[in-house]
């Protein structure tokens, strides 16, 4: 057990201008994704890590997507403990919807950073960053090594980030931390994905001749009117319900042709616990062929575009308890355990590496990916200061 007295040191070491200085680094290191790499915000994080005693390195994707691993502590068979986050952000969107520039990093007068990633999650890494410094200034000896996983590609399911890392062997820590924003409490489960594409079929004929058609538009609002129907009914205790979004659509030729065909992307969260890709489909095969009995011309495919599973992790393991017992300390208060609606890197940690994972990170998922997306500055230094009491209390 480490002596009070430390963790509060290194706590306390945790400078707010050097928090904000990363953050602001790094939103200004643009890394749009899709539309841009990640090399620029990798450039920067190296920098930081360099500057208190790691080696980073790159690992990049086949397509060249980097991601920076670097450790620092001991690496004499101690513990070692994983902290994840993604330098990829969405992209900023019309820069007329924001008050200030998106890339900025401008604080306002409410004393929020406002900035595309300011939450999700360049906020949260440069928290985490100033933790492993703050951590390295107090001098406290670690028994273990504290292990950067700045990932890229995160925003489009990891595939070229946490997922190489994984692939590559090294994810093999024996904890980790998935820095997502959390409004600072300890995140145990999240929502996987499961992506569908349904595509309706009719009959073209003349837009004057309606009759002699039949109309896939009309076949597919049938079926989108019933879409609430596909989910079971069960409930998890972290994340809730299941959800179903029908999220993009396209379909017919010209204005005056009855159209033959419309696809619709479809966006079905899966909690955990639902695992077989055929289970969460067989629902929308049954809801064609009751919409069919009904409706003898619709025709509607139903296939499975993508699979993310869910996620979830145990409460009763030893990062699960650092965790909330650093947040107690930091903020006054007992942080609950909750679910994480989205998807985040957790799933290669907890489903593949099998490794026990808590995700925890200043910032609100509420604002994550929209216009004017902003973090409190008190609430990333109190992530960070959090962060460094967990690093302290796992490994020294």
């Amino acid at each position: 057990m480490v002596e009070e007295a430390v963790l509060d040191a290194v706590a306390a070491a945790v400078d707010p201008d050097e928090v904000l200085a990363f953050a602001r680094a790094l939103i200004a290191a643009k890394s749009e994704n899709p539309g841009g790499t990640e090399d620029e915000a990798a450039g920067v994080a190296g920098e930081i890590l360099t500057g208190f005693g790691a080696e980073p390195t790159i690992v990049r994707s086949d397509e060249g997507r980097p991601s920076v691993v670097a450790a620092v502590g001991s690496t004499d068979g101690g513990p070692s403990l994983a902290w994840n986050g993604h330098l990829d952000v969405v992209p900023a969107g019309s820069l007329d919807t924001w008050r200030h520039d998106p890339w900025a990093g401008v604080v306002d007068d409410e004393g929020s950073l406002v900035g595309r990633g300011a939450s999700d999650m360049k906020g949260p890494v440069a928290a985490a960053l100033a933790a492993g410094t703050a951590l390295r200034r107090v001098g406290v000896p670690l028994i273990g090594s504290l292990v950067f996983h700045l990932a890229a590609d995160e925003e489009h399911a990891g595939v070229h980030g946490s997922r190489v890392l994984w692939e590559r062997g090294l994810l093999t820590q024996q904890a980790a931390i998935v820095g997502e924003p959390s409004d600072l409490q300890v995140g145990l489960a999240e929502r996987g994905g499961a992506w569908f594409t349904a595509t309706s079929y009719g009959k073209a004929a003349h837009g004057s001749q309606p009759h002699r058609g039949v109309n896939a538009i009309t076949s597919m609002a049938r079926f989108l009117l019933r879409l609430p129907e596909v989910l079971p009914d069960r409930e998890h205790p972290l994340v809730g319900r299941p959800t179903v979004n029908a999220a993009t659509i396209s379909g017919g030729s010209a204005p005056n042709v009855v159209p033959d065909r419309c696809e619709v992307a479809i966006d079905r969260r899966i909690v955990p616990g639902e695992t077989d890709p055929d289970e969460v489909r067989a629902p929308f095969v049954a809801l064609v062929e009751a919409l069919r009995a009904e409706h003898p011309e619709v025709e509607i495919d139903v296939s499975l575009r993508e699979w993310t599973e869910a996620a979830e992790a145990s409460p009763d393991t030893e990062i699960a308890r650092v965790a909330v017992d650093a947040l107690q300390a930091v903020t006054g208060s007992r942080p609950p355990f909750v679910g994480f609606t989205g998807i985040t890197d957790a799933r290669f940690y907890i489903n593949q590496a099998d490794i026990p994972t808590v995700i925890c990170g200043p910032g609100s998922l509420t604002v994550a990916h929209t216009a004017n997306e902003s973090v409190k500055v008190d609430e990333l230094v109190a992530g960070a200061r959090a962060y460094a009491r967990m690093f302290a209390a796992f490994l020294a």
